[in-house]
C-alpha cells in the first residue's frame, strides 16, 4: 500500500513555544511530549519522569505476593538450594537476571536453568526439568519465571519430589485449576496489574522484599532489564 493512501492524524494539540517556557527544571516541550502520550492532567511530571519506589503501586497487591516473599526469606534464613527456571526468550532470561540480582543481594547463590528450545519445549516440561535436577544440586525451592501457571502436573511431580516451587509469571491462568505450589506471583490471576511482563513481576517481588526485609539492593538501577522485556 502506497504511503500517500494513508492519512496522518497529528495526536493532541500542537505545541507552540513561548520564550523560557518550562515545567519546573524540565523543558516545556518535553512536558508538551509527556501529555500527548496520555499522562492525565494534574499528574506531577517530577514524579513520572523520575518516580521512586514509594510512588509506586504496593507490590503486594498481586495475589500470593505476600506468600512469595514469606518462602524467600525462609531459604535466605535457611540457606536453602535454590534453583531459578526461566524460559528462553527476552522476557524469560532478562527476569532470570533480575531474579538472580535480587536473591544474591540477599546472600544466595542460586543456580539458573532455561530449557533447550527444540527438545525440551516451552515452560516446566518433564525433559527440561530432568536435565534441570541433573545438572546441579537438587534445590530445596525452584522460582520459575515467565513460565509456570499452567503446569499443574509438573509442579505436582516436583512436590511430590519435595521441592518447594514459587511461581513468577505473567501467562494467562488455567481455567482448569492452579498449581500445587508455595505461591502464584501472576498479576493475571486477580489485580490491576495485567500489563506486566514477566521481569516486571520479578520487579514488584524485588520490591516486595525491600519493603519487608530492607537490604542493599539497588532496585531501580536494574529497571534496564525491566525494559528490555
Amino acid at each position: 500500500m502506497r504511503a500517500q493512501q494513508f492519512k496522518w492524524i497529528p495526536r493532541g494539540e500542537p505545541f507552540h513555544h513561548q520564550e523560557n517556557g518550562s515545567a519546573g527544571e524540565f523543558p516545556a516541550i518535553l512536558e508538551h511530549l509527556v501529555r500527548q502520550r496520555g499522562l492525565p492532567a494534574g499528574v506531577d511530571l517530577e514524579g513520572y519522569l523520575r518516580p521512586k519506589l514509594k510512588d509506586l503501586a504496593d507490590p503486594f497487591l498481586i495475589p500470593d505476593m505476600k506468600l512469595a516473599v514469606e518462602r524467600v526469606l525462609a531459604a535466605v534464613d535457611r540457606g536453602d538450594e535454590v534453583c531459578i527456571y526461566g524460559d528462553y526468550d527476552v522476557d524469560g532470561v532478562t527476569s532470570i537476571t533480575l531474579m538472580r540480582k535480587i536473591l544474591m543481594a540477599y546472600g544466595l547463590n542460586p543456580r539458573y536453568f532455561t530449557p533447550r528450545r527444540g527438545p525440551e519445549g516451552y515452560g516446566l516440561s518433564a525433559a527440561a526439568l530432568e536435565r534441570c535436577m541433573a545438572e546441579g544440586k537438587k534445590p530445596d525451592l525452584l522460582i520459575t519465571v515467565d513460565c509456570g501457571t499452567v503446569s499443574i502436573t509438573e509442579v505436582a511431580l516436583l512436590r511430590a519430589s519435595g521441592i518447594d516451587v514459587v511461581i513468577v509469571d505473567h501467562h494467562e491462568p488455567d481455567l482448569g485449576g492452579r498449581p500445587d505450589c508455595c505461591a502464584l506471583v501472576n498479576p493475571k490471576c486477580g489485580s490491576e496489574f495485567t500489563y506486566l511482563c514477566a521481569a516486571g513481576v520479578v520487579f514488584k517481588l524485588g520490591h516486595a522484599l525491600l519493603k519487608t526485609r530492607p537490604v542493599d539492593l539497588d532496585l531501580k538501577g536494574l529497571m534496564d532489564l525491566v525494559a528490555v522485556a
